[in-house]
């Protein structure tokens, strides 16, 4: 049979072939497909003529051939099996088994094709004739959101979108459907009254199925949020004054108490959360969740601050609808079970508050005292006392880090303050809401840190609705997803001078060199009817730990927490360990500064 290893083999195929065909068919055995020559070698050749011949050949070195002949009928016979030879991807005999298997595929080929085709021509509408192809932004990102995608599951979402931003301008598009502002009049434009509605893909919905007054729609939003209104005004924060001077009394003791008077560093944005949860969670639970007292976070809390790395995935689930089928359909038990605990532990505590009842003033008695509260659902109930206590101290907590980190980072700034502080006032019983709100310098600090450290870094995108809609004067078609991202419109140098720079004067408005600054671009707490509820209640908590805290103590920062500020987000900040050291200052430091 070696002389054979050379020859040109042909296929006919089987099904079709005729009767009188006049080449060699290929052969079958256990559906495995092979060749025999088309050159004019004999039969006898190549199938074993005698039973002997055949029951003397191994098995697995036979093979089962049929030939087709124009003078003779058909004969199937065992023969030897062709050499490997033959078959080596070297012969024309494999080339021609390629082409028989790709062959088969056709259909299969032919819809990839069609496929990659039909992305092409996608691809090229979006970048060419799309209504946002002439909005600056990388090219790739006019074709698929990947780009973000990735910068969001490695936390860079905020770096990647500033240097956007850097790059192209006011106006960037960073998906086939998303656009990104800097400009201030945009603020106005994509959040003021009845122009867009929230992007809810870029919402976690609670467990219940009841949305909150951040996940809801418009509509809904209005009624909830003046349901809960009478909550946050100023004659309920009146009231809960003496909680909040509860808690900055304990979180003073613990300073001194962890820190052995300025001995050792405390980490301070762990000691501020715990403060700032602790409050929250005496005003929409009754009770305390006792992490100052204890020193370390609950198992709950700590399940807060793990999850938000899940955000972007979470997000990502739900702008694919694809994506969200089948997380739907095969959302591993374990995963379903977390969140469902989670929710049942602030169900559970709104429960046990709503069953017994209680005289101070916390979230539910000023609200349920109101005419309007007797509206809510407990379901509503649930769910919104979950959002007020990440959105009431988590936020409260990131904005009193990043502001002692960048008045420690300028000691010039820290000096001013400390002046202003302990010249005004003698004793910590005088730092009362009122007389706080009248602090120009530590007001403008709190603004500056805003800026440069908003607790929020990201934008919060709405939908734009049937029609289209006019943004700085250009047209944005029904479905764009469009956002004023708020890092880089405070770091835009456009907007402010000395961007990335803590200056607080510049809210003082009386360096002329700041004049210029747009300063109403900055919205920390969003622009519109859906802005923060709470950032009365905010700012009245952040001026009470900052003007206390640094009444009774001189902060150093330590080398470790030199470069703080350079954190992932995950919809939030990632914050590292912030530590500094605080010494208790003596009375007569302090009358005399």
């Amino acid at each position: 049979m070696s002389e054979l290893g050379e020859q040109e083999f042909m296929y006919v195929d089987w099904a079709n072939a005729e009767a009188n065909s006049t080449e060699w068919l290929p052969f079958q055995q256990e559906s495995t497909l092979a060749w025999v020559p088309t050159s004019s070698v004999t039969p006898q050749r190549n199938v074993f003529t005698t039973r002997d011949d055949a029951e003397t050949t191994p098995r697995d070195s036979m093979m089962l051939v049929t030939y087709h002949f124009t003078d003779k009928p058909v004969v199937t016979a065992l023969a030897p099996k062709i050499p490997s030879s033959i078959t080596s991807p070297s012969s024309s005999a494999f080339a021609f088994s390629l082409a028989t298997t790709a062959s088969t595929m056709g259909p299969i080929l032919a819809f990839i094709a069609i496929l990659g085709l039909y992305l092409l021509g996608n691809a090229i509408y979006y970048v060419t004739l799309h209504p946002l192809a002439n909005i600056p932004g990388p090219k790739i990102c006019g074709i698929t959101r990947i780009p973000y995608w990735l910068a969001s599951l490695k936390g860079e979402d905020v770096k990647w979108m500033k240097s956007l931003h850097d790059r192209y301008g006011p106006v960037v598009r960073f998906g086939p459907t998303d656009v990104s502002y800097t400009a201030s009049e945009a603020w106005n434009d994509i959040h003021g009254p009845k122009v867009t509605e929230k992007a809810q893909e870029f919402s976690v919905q609670p467990v219940n199925g009841v949305p909150s007054m951040l996940t809801t729609n418009t509509e809904n939003h209005t009624r909830v949020r003046r349901l809960f209104s009478p909550a946050f005004s100023e004659r309920a924060l009146k009231q809960q004054e003496p909680l909040f001077k509860k808690y900055t009394d304990l979180l003073m003791y613990k300073i001194s108490e962890v820190g052995n008077d300025g001995a050792k560093p405390v980490e301070m944005t762990q000691l501020l959360n715990f403060t700032t949860f602790d409050v929250m969670a005496e005003l929409c639970f009754g009770h305390p969740l006792n992490l100052l007292a204890q020193n370390e976070y609950s198992p709950w809390v700590r399940s807060i601050f793990e999850s938000l790395k899940m955000l972007p995935i979470a997000s990502m689930i739900n702008y694919y609808p694809i994506l969200n089928a089948i997380f739907t359909r095969f959302e591993p038990k374990s995963v379903t079970q977390q969140r469902v605990t989670h929710c049942k532990h602030s169900e559970d505590r709104v429960n046990h508050r709503l069953e017994n009842g209680s005289d101070q003033p916390d979230v539910w008695n000023l609200v349920m005292s109101a005419k309007e509260g007797k509206g809510l659902t407990l379901q509503e109930m649930h769910s919104n006392a979950e959002l007020f206590m990440l959105a009431g101290s988590e936020t409260t907590a990131t904005l009193l880090s990043g502001c002692l980190y960048n008045l420690l980072t300028y000691p010039e700034k820290m000096k001013t303050l400390l002046e202003e502080i302990r010249g005004k006032f003698t004793n910590t019983d005088d730092l009362t809401f009122e007389r706080l709100a009248e602090l120009k310098y530590m007001n403008a600090c709190l603004k500056e840190a805003l800026r440069v450290y908003p607790p929020v870094p990201i934008g919060s995108p709405r939908v734009v609705q049937p029609g289209g809609q006019q943004i700085l004067g250009k047209y944005i078609p029904p479905e764009t997803r469009v956002s004023v991202h708020h890092y880089s419109t405070y770091h835009s140098e456009p907007n402010f001078k000395d961007a990335d720079t803590f200056v607080p004067e510049r809210w003082l408005k009386t360096d002329s060199k700041y004049t210029g600054d747009m300063w109403e671009a900055h919205q920390p707490f969003g622009f519109g009817p859906r802005n923060c509820l709470g950032q009365n209640m905010a700012m009245h908590e952040m001026r009470l730990i900052l003007a206390t805290l640094l009444f009774k103590y001189d902060l150093e920062l330590c080398e470790e927490s030199r470069n703080w500020a350079d954190q992932k987000s995950f919809a939030l900040w990632i914050k590292t360990p912030l530590m500094m050291r605080a010494k208790p200052v003596a009375t007569h430091t302090r009358l005399n500064i």
